[in-house]
């Protein structure tokens, strides 16, 4: 009869509160899909380089899947808060007919139970059903042919799971028996007629802290514009706490000047029923100011990571393909370390014979010149815009001088690219650049003709662009950056580093060289044994193994970004909707003496309607502003590693972000709505 009884209320439940079992499902679902990662992987033909990414994948998720469990446990929580509050009348009832509260405690510990076994359930049949799915788009994502499509089950991830919401459900029982034990006959059977308090607000003193709000959120913004992602220091720390401070403070006072200033408009407050919506929103506004905040940060972490970790990610494939023209590229940053920048004499003094394996090498020598951004007229504003920097660096970058390469090693490069040939004469320089940050102050040296002295000798440009050829095999585009200058001219600047680059005959070619590499001086890529002779280079880079990597890297950025990005978004948006319709459950009686006072069920949707849209849109509208300032901020510290900007990716991920917010928003009104029919019809 106990668990009949259980049951009964559990059914009761998930129809009055089916965003918050869809919500727990869905969170088991993600929590085995990201977690089953390390089986899938099990079924594809992984190289070792793919395999190690992969593996440091696989242990970031399970430490974020730790912080996905307690924000999830605190959102469980802070629901379970809402269910008892809309049950207290139910449970005094329960104790007036002779059920003492271990009984009751027993009963809500019975429900939970159901609730969380019937949602996990659900949500690991769906999670296991779409993790073969994300098999194939892992796959995808790695360019690798899975070795033989099967039925993915992982046991790690079930047990995962299962003990993670076991705890969480757990301590939501234990919560829940405690909260109940604790209340009095009294206050159960009034739970529902009981008001908040609402703390009172001095117009004046609303309107001084709403302006110290905005003060607060400018001051983060401009910090944050300013010193971006590349310096966790002491003013990125400001600009967090201050944004905080600002968000919370935006919202406490809004609810003392909202109000006040709605009602100076009577046409508008007069207008329907804008006088008892405007009034139910202030004060709810009034009593969960915290949550709000809490919300609309967590909405700008929705809104950060998914535009700038898919931005990132989509940015770096896009750059590979150009950034590693070569198969393989040699690099020697340290030439002091060898008798002869020369990479090619160095291997053949020592035995190894680069043209057995090669269909084609290009050496360059990077020189120091003395040639300087400042010279070539560029201002400290230009670089300031252009990289988003102080003014301090501005200064620096425009002092630094540049590196330059020979015309004929220039056209050895392009030769092995199938790029067109160059031709400088004697008085003429160009620039070689793959810095898409860079580009515009390039070419705008280019087209306005400046002559450039380098060397002694006064050079004017040979074209109106810069040069899009990439010089060596890298992750990024630092070493892709040099002005090309005659060869009797470029001899006299200092040897600052040379590059090797090659394209092999065959992979047979490519692998008896490594060998050969290997053996001669103990590794290809790291730590040179003692007995073993100095390498003339520092990095062995192939395009393969630069592609694995920055795949396995973009993978990484753009899965825990999805991971963490619709965690808190489906967070931010269920707690949203449990409150209204907790909200709308209380306010029955209300609602109905509208109905009663001549308010048709029209009139009365549209107040439920624009109630609920305002609640949704406040904490939206205020992070969406965050946001701006955030990815303007990071796009700057983007730039300066020489990446595109990624505000294009912007779009898309806002796009995605109001389908899922927006059907949280219908799926409340619509069920707020069946509420008040409900009890109309009662």
């Amino acid at each position: 009869m106990f668990c009949k009884l259980a049951l009964r209320n559990v059914r009761k439940s998930i129809k009055d509160y089916l965003i918050y079992f869809l919500t727990l499902t869905f969170g088991v679902c993600l929590f085995y899909l990201f977690n089953s990662l390390d089986s899938q992987t099990a079924v594809m033909a992984l190289s070792e380089s793919k395999k190690i990414t992969m593996r440091m994948l696989v242990q970031a998720i399970n430490y974020i899947s730790v912080f996905v469990a307690v924000v999830l446990g605190f959102l469980i929580i802070y629901a379970n808060g809402f269910l008892i509050r809309r049950r207290k009348k139910e449970f005094g009832l329960y104790m007036t007919l002779g059920m003492d509260r271990s009984r009751v405690s027993r009963l809500l510990m019975l429900e939970t139970l159901f609730i969380g076994l019937s949602a996990l359930a659900v949500g690991l049949v769906a999670g296991i059903f779409l993790s073969q799915g994300f098999s194939i788009i892992t796959a995808h994502i790695f360019e690798v042919n899975l070795a033989s499509f099967r039925f993915v089950f992982s046991a790690k991830a079930l047990e995962k799971t299962i003990l993670y919401f076991g705890v969480i459900f757990f301590i939501v029982m234990l919560f829940n028996a405690v909260s109940v034990a604790r209340l009095k006959l009294i206050d159960l059977l009034n739970g529902g007629k009981k008001n908040e308090k609402l703390p009172l607000r001095n117009f004046v003193l609303s309107v001084i802290l709403f302006l110290f709000s905005i003060i607060c959120l400018v001051f983060a913004y401009r910090l944050f514009i300013q010193n971006g992602l590349a310096i966790m220091d002491r003013k990125f720390s400001e600009s967090i706490l201050l944004g905080c401070l600002g968000t919370v403070l935006f919202f406490f006072s809004l609810s003392g000047i909202l109000l006040r200033s709605a009602q100076k408009s009577k046409k508008l407050y007069y207008r329907g029923l804008n006088m008892f919506t405007l009034r139910q929103f202030n004060s709810k506004i009034n009593t969960t100011y915290v949550s709000i905040s809490v919300i609309c940060l967590m909405l700008l972490v929705t809104i950060g990571t998914l535009s700038c970790g898919l931005g990132v990610a989509h940015t770096l494939n896009d750059n590979l393909k150009k950034l590693t023209p070569y198969d393989a590229s040699l690099v020697q940053s340290f030439p002091e370390m060898s008798n002869s920048p020369d990479i090619t004499a160095k291997l053949k003094k020592d035995g190894v014979e680069i043209s057995a394996a090669a269909s084609g090498t290009s050496q360059i020598i990077f020189r120091t010149s003395d040639a300087t951004l400042g010279k070539m007229q560029v201002s400290e504003k230009e670089v300031m815009e252009a990289f988003g920097m102080p003014a301090d660096s501005a200064k620096h970058l425009c002092q630094t001088p540049l590196n330059s390469i020979s015309e004929s090693e220039y056209n050895q490069a392009a030769k092995l690219q199938g790029k067109p040939e160059i031709s400088l004469g004697s008085d003429k320089y160009a620039i070689v650049n793959m810095n898409n940050q860079e580009t515009s102050i390039m070419n705008n040296i280019l087209k306005k003709g400046t002559i450039l002295k380098i060397g002694g000798q006064s050079l004017k440009p040979s074209g109106s662009s810069v040069l899009s050829t990439s010089l060596v095999d890298y992750r990024n585009t630092s070493l892709s950056v040099a002005l090309v200058v005659p060869d009797r001219i470029v001899k006299q600047f200092k040897e600052d580093y040379s590059v090797l680059n090659v394209n092999f005959k065959s992979d047979a070619a490519r692998t008896a060289l490594e060998s050969k590499l290997t053996s001669v001086y103990g590794y290809l890529s790291g730590t040179t044994d003692a007995d073993k002779p100095d390498r003339p280079y520092d990095e062995y880079n192939t395009r393969q193994s630069i592609i694995d990597q920055q795949k396995g890297l973009t993978t990484s950025v753009a899965y825990v970004a999805i991971y963490i990005g619709i965690v808190f978004l489906i967070a931010g948006a269920a707690v949203l909707a449990i409150q209204q319709l907790s909200e709308t459950a209380d306010n029955t009686e209300r609602y109905g003496l509208l109905h009663k006072l001549g308010a048709d069920e029209k009139m009365i949707n549209h107040a439920l309607f624009t109630q609920i849209g305002l609640y949704f849109l406040l904490p939206l509208f205020l992070a969406i502003f965050h946001s701006i300032a955030g990815i303007y901020g990071v796009n700057q510290t983007i730039k300066q590693s020489g990446r595109v900007d990624i505000t294009h990716d912007v779009l898309f991920t806002i796009f995605i972000f109001l389908v899922i917010y927006g059907a949280y928003f219908l799926a409340t009104y619509f069920g707020s709505r069946r509420m008040l029919r409900q009890d109309s019809e009662k």
